[in-house]
């Protein structure tokens, strides 16, 4: 299905609908996602890695099949990333909603800090994989780096899944986060299944609508599908994260908030192998231009101040915000001003 042969006028309300289909659906998964956490005892942290991170991924998903069966792998990887370093700017963006206190500073334990090392490093093979270029294993057609990015993810979430030491890196202080009350869910198990599976579907559906009408605005303007799927689509695909980011935050769910980003980050790097395998022609990061590295290399420089403020776990906040979270808005902000600058240069 291609949309190139409609009018802005009539994509951007297409644009618009799409976003709005994926921030209504998103904004319900960290209220079905608390639940599922309290009902089955998995920690907020795993939930928001492999529940959140999943389904919260699934615009990516959708955006970069659709892009490659419309023949733009490079905007599909552009997507994936760009996605990645906004996702940060999605923790950023939440802090605004804590009060007070710096959102880094509430999370209680190391797992979520695993969290932004195992996405800083996978990050870090994306990079290298576009300057050293990549090269093909075995006549599949599939290139080497992506398939060790989706092996080092496998091989980290199995064991992030495993239980942290209780001998390891605890906070001296432990931050007392004041919880909303806690009501008891009126839906059974097979409802809450069954809203959660009809929450993604809608993300799907407006991730979806939301693609074709960036590659049809593309198209009608004549700009180049790499700078969209660093800008535009990549700031809509992010919308889940930071409905649901939003919504977790003002339930006092923070590890839920901030390992949905995290966890989403390190499954939408390894969909780089989807691509690879669904894409025809070169493989898909020898097509990609420097643009998709300077923002992978963003992407890791924004994870690491997250992760600084995690570390450092003060709770000083300036205009409602930690300085972490201060210091990533700025650097998303010269580093894409950087990556426009030399597109259009």
């Amino acid at each position: 299905m291609n949309l190139a042969g409609l009018s802005l006028v009539a994509l951007f309300p297409l644009f618009v609908a799409g976003a709005a289909l994926v921030w209504f659906a998103g904004a319900r998964l960290a209220g079905y996602a608390d639940t599922i956490s309290r009902r089955s005892g998995i920690g907020q942290a795993t939930i928001g890695v492999i529940l959140l991170g999943a389904v919260t991924s699934l615009p990516e998903i959708t955006t970069t099949s659709v892009a490659v069966v419309s023949d733009n792998p490079r905007m599909a990887v552009n997507n994936l990333i760009g996605g990645v370093a906004f996702q940060v700017v999605v923790i950023a963006l939440a802090d605004l909603f804590v009060g007070e206190d710096a959102l880094t500073s509430m999370v209680p334990g190391p797992r979520v800090m695993l969290n932004a090392a195992v996405s800083i490093v996978l990050l870090v093979l994306v990079a290298l994989g576009v300057m050293v270029g990549d090269w093909e294993l075995w006549g599949s057609g599939v290139g080497f780096f992506p398939v060790l990015i989706a092996a080092t993810y496998l091989l980290c979430l199995w064991r992030l899944g495993r239980s942290v030491s209780s001998s390891g890196w605890t906070p001296e202080v432990l931050p007392d986060v004041d919880r909303q009350e806690e009501t008891p869910s009126e839906l059974s198990s097979a409802r809450l299944a069954g809203v959660t599976l009809s929450a993604a579907v809608l993300i799907c559906v407006g991730g979806t609508l939301v693609t074709l009408a960036v590659e049809g605005m593309a198209e009608q303007t004549g700009t180049d599908t790499g700078v969209m799927g660093l800008t535009l689509l990549a700031f809509a695909t992010s919308l889940p994260e930071l409905s649901t980011a939003i919504a977790a935050v003002r339930m006092r769910r923070v590890e839920l908030a901030i390992g949905d980003i995290l966890g989403g980050n390190m499954f939408d790097v390894t969909l780089i192998l989807l691509i690879d395998v669904m894409a025809a022609g070169p493989l898909v990061l020898d097509q990609v231009d420097r643009s998709a590295m300077v923002a992978a290399l963003l992407g890791i420089l924004l994870t690491v101040l997250v992760l600084v403020g995690l570390l450092e776990r003060r709770d000083k906040a300036k205009f409602r915000m930690g300085y972490d979270s201060i210091a990533v808005l700025v650097a998303y902000g010269a580093g894409m001003a950087a990556i426009l600058a030399s597109v259009f240069d």
